[in-house]
């Protein structure tokens, strides 16, 4: 079975690739499920993150958190 590319997510916390319909099912029981949150949720760690395709914009967001982390411990 050929999944598409944009079909695999990647979870940004733990790099888990997956398929969009594993999240669905990770997302059965929230009473959210059937209004569409616009979040995923990954099956392997249950981290919940908006869906972007853009993977440079997610290096980008987890950069600002990275320094604002290091500027804090550096004061």
């Amino acid at each position: 079975m050929d999944k598409s590319k944009k079909d695999i997510i990647t979870c940004p916390l733990c790099n888990y690739e997956f398929d969009k319909k594993e999240s669905q099912n990770s997302c059965a029981n929230c009473p959210l499920h059937k209004k569409n949150c616009g979040l995923m949720r990954c099956p392997n760690c249950g981290y919940e993150f908006p869906e972007i395709n853009d993977k440079g914009l997610m290096e980008r967001i987890k950069n600002i958190f990275k320094n604002e982390k290091n500027k804090r411990g550096n004061e």
